[in-house]
């Protein structure tokens, strides 16, 4: 079911970004594109809150995603650490993987467990 989810989640935020890329054309498109992708972000961190956190040491890229300040890089780099390096000891481990520092890890905090 998480996996539905999030699957259905990174869709809806990618049909956010192609709404986002075609409403640059126009500055009061831009407006609304941006008020748009704002809740897609509030949706998501709610949704994953209510459904449930996301493991560290599992999660796929696409659902590290999900994670505020993490992109396709971020998520990239924490998979390839734990490839590396085994799993996560502790959630405050994530800030080992180069790009994470404390400013993601504390807005993300809520959302993470091992």
């Amino acid at each position: 079911m998480n996996k539905i989810l999030v699957t259905l989640l990174v869709a809806a935020a990618t049909q956010f970004s192609a709404v986002a890329a075609d409403a640059s054309k126009s500055a009061d498109v831009s407006k609304a594109a941006t008020s748009a992708e704002q809740k897609a972000e509030k949706t998501a961190d709610a949704a994953v809150a209510q459904s449930s956190k996301i493991n560290i040491n599992t999660a796929s890229e696409a659902e590290l995603k999900l994670l505020k300040g993490v992109g396709d890089a971020k998520a990239k780099a924490i998979v390839e650490y734990r490839k590396q390096y085994g799993q996560f000891a502790t959630v405050e481990d994530l800030t080992k993987v180069s790009g994470i520092g404390s400013k993601v890890l504390e807005d993300n905090r809520h959302l993470l467990t091992l």
